[in-house]
């Protein structure tokens, strides 16, 4: 009987308990992963701190981490807009590079000509080294974020060409026999066969260019002076102020590590869709 007179009611099933419980294991596993990501990252800062206090580091080398904190805290209107154009700049590369290195595939697939002279183009512009080629570059197209750009749709490109000239030639057993037998033109070999086989290699090319891209944006700014995070690094470690340039350091690292994140998601999504 309750306190006002009514009489209790009793969850006979234990609904309650079985829910708590669920939520209760919810959060631990979320937690251990999140102990599970982050203890890497905590374990490097706590080493760079040990070594600035016990190295007795000259903070013009190596401030502590704690002053880089407060420089990002202090200024994230700042970081904040360097970073957006610089994610904008590897974002669009990264577009770019990945359609070029897509459609040059499907031309190699299409013509045994195309196979050696675009194979040779592609081998040739991305063994040269990113850091000579920038000058270049910026000789023809300006020192403007266009050349930023170029620079990471260049690196995008040949992994992407690579991997899926890969992925569309590895078919399975007997499936292009069949199509032939039943008539089935090239067009529809290609749109009903070899592109989704060489889906999974698309993704993959996805992920390890997504950091890549970004990076190569970084160094064409910083080579360029084209602003973003690039030049405000070039920029403050010029100018001798260090927590600066270690927090736009700091912020490339997350940011690449971020953008590697995102296309694994999309990679994890991608397989589960095309296999």
């Amino acid at each position: 009987m309750s306190t006002n007179g009514a009489p209790a009611v009793n969850d006979p099933s234990g609904r309650t308990g079985v829910v708590g419980g669920s939520r209760l294991a919810t959060v631990r596993s979320l937690a251990r992963r999140f102990v599970v990501a982050i203890w890497p990252y905590a374990l490097v800062i706590a080493a760079w701190q040990a070594w600035v206090t016990l190295g007795g580091v000259h903070r013009l080398v190596i401030p502590p981490p704690g002053s880089v904190a407060l420089d990002i805290w202090s200024a994230p209107g700042e970081y904040w807009s360097y970073g957006w154009r610089t994610v904008l700049e590897a974002g669009a590369g990264l577009a770019i590079g990945t359609a070029i290195g897509v459609a040059a595939a499907i031309a190699v697939w299409f013509s045994r000509v195309l196979r050696g002279l675009l194979t040779t183009s592609m081998i040739l512009l991305y063994s040269a080294p990113i850091v000579a080629t920038i000058p270049i570059m910026a000789k023809v197209l300006g020192y403007t974020p266009t050349t930023v750009l170029a620079i990471a749709a260049i690196v995008s490109m040949f992994p992407t060409f690579v991997l899926v000239n890969s992925g569309l030639l590895d078919l399975p057993a007997g499936s292009l026999d069949v199509f032939r037998s039943l008539g089935a033109p090239r067009k529809m070999q290609l749109l009903r066969l070899a592109l989704p086989a060489a889906m999974p290699n698309f993704l993959v090319a996805f992920r390890l260019n997504a950091a890549v891209a970004f990076i190569a944006a970084v160094i064409g700014e910083y080579l360029t002076g084209v602003r973003g995070l690039g030049w405000l690094f070039a920029l403050s470690f010029s100018r001798f102020n260090v927590d600066r340039a270690w927090g736009a350091a700091m912020v490339i690292i997350a940011l690449s590590i971020l953008s590697y994140a995102a296309a694994s998601r999309v990679e994890e999504r991608g397989i589960e869709r095309w296999t």
